[in-house]
């Protein structure tokens, strides 16, 4: 959270970590209630909270039991799931919070332009709901309209109506810079690039095969599964060359993108190394 704070820029959606904060912590807050609403474990030693059991029977299956006793074990490993899946939620919120969706098309291969064209659109999607939201509250709150529950209603179909529209002016601006077009390429190239994306495949899923069945010596498996990736890398190669795309500005690493990069690759190092387990 410090590195986001440190390394955020001014844009809209720098400012949507806040949101993902909260849903982590409603998350986390949900994990935990369920556990003890659906308690489905006795507790008869270490108990952590007492409540009185509720039984029904649906009439088929077994009995449904509701709350009751809950023992500290299972209070721990409801917050550790929670907690789980909040990290999950703010891991995808730093990723928004930092990147600028609008320039990850610069970044990828031409082979994966049109996928990252669909990232793109869709990282975008949730900052551009949070940005929308802030201004209709604004605009409301300027009209004097009420607050609370009841403007829920007054809130939604304009939030949603603003954010299909801005996601539809990026999409024609996509299109007028000419997203999406296609180089001038050969029918023997297209046929190359098809059987080497064939056989990267093939060469990488019979190489993973290999290794989690195979008994074997690893050096054939991880031989086969080298061969796909050098498929892959000439497919990518192949597939590059039919797009055109045109960059007036040329982005430049700063000391922020070194900050990130250099703590992603640390605590996937720790993660790996079992620092964490």
């Amino acid at each position: 959270m410090s590195t986001v704070r440190l390394c955020r820029d001014k844009s809209p959606w720098a400012r949507s970590i806040r949101f993902y904060l909260i849903l982590g912590l409603v998350v986390v807050v949900l994990r935990v209630l369920f556990r003890v609403v659906f308690n489905l474990a006795d507790a008869r030693t270490d108990i952590f909270l007492s409540l009185p059991s509720i039984s029904i029977d649906l009439g088929f299956g077994n009995t449904l039991h509701l709350l009751g006793a809950i023992s500290v074990l299972s209070m721990k490993a409801a917050l550790v799931d929670g907690l789980r899946l909040a990290a999950i939620i703010l891991a995808i919120g730093m990723a928004n919070s930092l990147a600028n969706p609008r320039k990850l098309l610069r970044a990828t291969p031409g082979a994966l332009y049109e996928i990252a064209t669909a990232i793109s659109i869709a990282i975008n999607l949730a900052p551009q709901l949070i940005t929308s939201l802030n201004r209709v509250r604004r605009s409301r709150g300027l009209r004097g309209h009420s607050k609370g529950i009841k403007a829920i209603p007054g809130i939604v179909i304009p939030v949603l109506e603003d954010t299909i529209e801005q996601s539809m002016q990026l999409a024609a601006s996509m299109s007028a810079r000419g997203f999406g077009r296609r180089g001038n390429r050969k029918r023997k190239n297209v046929l190359i690039t098809r059987i080497t994306t064939f056989l990267a495949l093939t060469f990488i899923v019979a190489g993973v095969a290999m290794l989690l069945i195979s008994n074997a010596s690893q050096l054939i498996d991880l031989s086969v599964l080298v061969t796909g990736f050098v498929f892959a890398f000439i497919s990518f190669k192949l597939s590059s060359g039919r797009v055109n795309r045109t960059q007036y500005i040329v982005l430049r690493w700063q000391l922020g993108d070194a900050i990130v990069l250099t703590l992603s690759a640390l605590m996937l190092i720790a993660a790996f190394t079992g620092v964490f387990a």
